[in-house]
């Protein structure tokens, strides 16, 4: 099958899906499809003349099947070819009961292998070879042995150094070509290729040991650096270790996984380029304003603590963000983005899909989020032991669920997804806490949009037992029926989010343009209490989103809603509690201008004429201070009417002394009290 300057070869795996190459090419809109049955086998003359024809015209091969990349990439190297893109049809569709129905998804899926791609930034990062193997002598001497044995295979690649806690005396038979020493660790932090290690009790390895070792005088706080950590503890010496690159925590019972390890540590030294994930601006960042907190979203939710406070900002590390997107997803302002990929790329992506699956001729499209990891391995199970995935539900890999949140559910929604399933990890359910949170977000506005709308369109799929989710994507069929709208993803994804349900809005006829929000949302306006407002302006300095604006001629306070973060920084930050905040979701245009909420008169200088301040600051100021020593008399009172320049003038001009205090009060003692 041909599409522009890509080639695909359509495999049926030995005749256990039925493709109908005639359906298939309609769907993709095509000539004609060959189907072959065994294409890593007796056809694998078929991919060796596809390759050869894609180096000799210029095009790109996609294969329909992941399983046996190794066996294509095998002969792509032996005749020095380019390797061919794989892609998966057989768990994804071919193997469903609902197989048979599957060409318009088999289509989609089709598409998106030869559409899909995006640049990947990435980090530059050299490794020296450096590894720290960790291990508890409180363990039996066998599991020692098993230690010792995969150092010494492990250093013949890395500079190993063993490192052995709660350390009892022991004989080696021979004396080890690895670095040994002895300690605990304190602290770990960093990342691969910049691991820093804190010891205590730490001591070296004399080389003067006989039978038995011995190691120089103990210390304390002793600092180190490595490029690659394998722990052996089973201690978690870092949060969220799963996604810490460089980091290993292995059962040193588990000789499948002992191999895995060293298989992947043998190659890790010398250059390597690490994705970056996410993407900061800091300007648009509502963590803090003149030291008043404000938003710590990302800060709470990061399991890697990769993100640290900075001042009014954060902080993100790139070698150790492991790229989760749960600071993405809960970010009220876009400040922070997961950026692998963004968010526009997931929303087009998944639009080409919906496109390509309905033009095909597919019906009630709903689509199942997963990561590449546990999702695939999953979904594998769903199709090799039970029904596998129904033939309208679309699977979309993500590099991780955590990135999943109101914007993207709602995007997808206003697609035409009549059903949203997440899928993942019950390992990992514990860090997505972000995520039920998340999903009522999506549901409250979307609720907003049609009164009728349902409220299990979207679904967590965290249970381990494959039955029980098998049952469940195929029990309630009925998804949320709303008339879609086919929207660009562009910008920050508080205008993507904007976009959509404007979209939504119009096409579903509802006639309710705010809509009430739980509290906490991001989105919402403000109530200012007028009689309390001085217009001190102190809120339009704190406000990080300048959704709250002052004017340069007169005293005025506006408030532009569609950029307010409900951070509440202007609630501690007014000094007369004049704010509360009121989550909402305003689909008005006029949200996106400023709009004046609160104004007063100007207040002119009493001297000069000069407009220096609002009539109510000015007024609040002279109350506060009426009872005050300093201004007892009215020309000492007169002075706080005065502008910068005429109260200055007044001080000298005048015979009376302005700022004489009088009399003050007599000091009270407790025998004034007591008497």
């Amino acid at each position: 099958m041909e599409f522009n300057k890509n080639t695909v070869l359509i495999c049926n795996c030995e005749n256990t899906m039925k493709i109908d190459g005639d359906k298939l090419a309609k769907s993709c809109e095509t000539k004609s499809c060959n189907v072959y049955s065994s294409l890593c086998k007796d056809e694998i003359n078929v991919v060796n003349d596809a390759l050869e024809n894609s180096k000799n015209n210029n095009k790109n091969l996609h294969i329909a099947c992941t399983q046996e990349i190794k066996t294509f990439n095998a002969l792509a190297d032996e005749k020095k070819l380019p390797h061919a893109n794989t892609f998966n049809i057989r768990e994804l569709s071919g193997w469903s009961k609902e197989g048979e129905k599957s060409s318009p998804k088999m289509s989609a899926l089709i598409k998106q292998s030869v559409e899909n791609n995006f640049p990947t930034p990435s980090l530059n990062l050299i490794s020296h070879g450096r590894c720290l193997v960790y291990f508890d002598m409180k363990k039996d001497q066998n599991e020692l042995e098993e230690v010792k044995s995969f150092c010494e295979k492990l250093a013949n690649h890395l500079g190993v150094t063993l490192l052995l806690s709660n350390y009892d005396p022991q004989e080696f038979e021979k004396f080890v070509d690895y670095q040994l020493c002895k300690g605990e660790i304190n602290k770990l932090d960093g990342y691969f290729s910049n691991f820093t290690v804190l010891i205590n009790k730490f001591a070296e390895f004399h080389p003067s040991s006989k039978a038995t070792i011995s190691f120089s005088d103990e210390s304390d706080d002793v600092e180190t650096s490595c490029d690659v950590i394998i722990d052996f503890t089973n201690q978690k010496l870092i949060n969220s270790d799963h996604k810490r690159d460089g980091y290993f925590r292995v059962n040193i019972k588990n000789s499948r996984e002992i191999l895995d390890i060293y298989s992947k540590t043998i190659n890790m030294i010398g250059e390597f380029e690490k994705p970056l994930y996410v993407k900061f601006d800091e300007n648009l960042c509502a963590h803090s304003k003149n030291e008043i907190q404000g938003c710590t979203n990302c800060l709470d939710i990061c399991p890697a603590n990769a993100i640290k406070s900075d001042g009014d900002v954060v902080n993100v590390d790139p070698g150790i963000c492991g790229g989760c997107g749960f600071c993405g997803s809960v970010c009220p302002s876009g400040a922070i983005q997961t950026d692998y990929p963004p968010l526009d790329f997931i929303i087009n992506s998944a639009k080409k899909n919906h496109e390509n699956f309905v033009k095909a001729g597919g019906k009630n499209p709903e689509i199942i989020l997963h990561d590449s990891d546990y999702g695939n391995k999953m979904i594998s199970i769903l199709a090799r032991h039970y029904d596998g995935l129904p033939s309208n539900l679309i699977p979309y890999e993500l590099h991780s669920t955590g990135r999943i949140g109101h914007d993207l559910i709602i995007s997808l929604i206003c697609l035409g997804y009549e059903k949203i399933y997440v899928l993942i990890d019950p390992k990992l359910a514990e860090e997505h806490i972000h995520l039920p949170n998340q999903l009522d977000l999506a549901k409250s506005m979307l609720k907003g949009i049609k009164k009728t709308s349902k409220s299990d369109f979207v679904a967590i799929l965290d249970n381990i037992d494959p039955e029980e989710i098998s049952n469940l994507i195929y029990k309630n069929r009925n998804g949320l029926k709303l008339n879609n709208s086919q929207f660009n993803p562009l910008g920050k994804p508080r205008g993507i989010v904007r976009v959509a349900m404007q979209g939504l809005y119009k096409e579903n006829n509802e006639d309710k343009k705010i809509i009430d929000l739980p509290k906490g949302s991001p989105y919402g306006s403000l109530n200012v209490d007028k009689d309390k407002c001085t217009i001190c302006l102190s809120c339009v300095s704190a406000c990080p989103a300048n959704a709250l604006q002052d004017s340069p001629d007169l005293p005025q306070l506006s408030f532009r809603e569609d950029a307010c973060l409900q951070c509440g920084i202007c609630v501690s930050t007014c000094p007369e509690k004049a704010i509360t905040l009121k989550p909402q979701y305003n689909l008005n245009d006029e949200t996106m201008a400023a709009k004046v909420i609160v104004e007063d008169k100007p207040f002119d200088c009493i001297s000069c004429g000069k407009t220096f301040g609002s009539t109510k600051s000015i007024e609040k100021i002279v109350e506060k201070l009426s009872n005050h020593s300093m201004f007892q008399s009215q020309k000492k009172t007169e002075i706080l009417k005065m502008c910068e320049d005429c109260r200055v003038g007044a001080m000298f001009e005048n015979n009376e002394k302005l700022l004489d205090v009088g009399e003050r009060p007599k000091p009270r003692t407790t025998d004034d009290y007591l008497n």
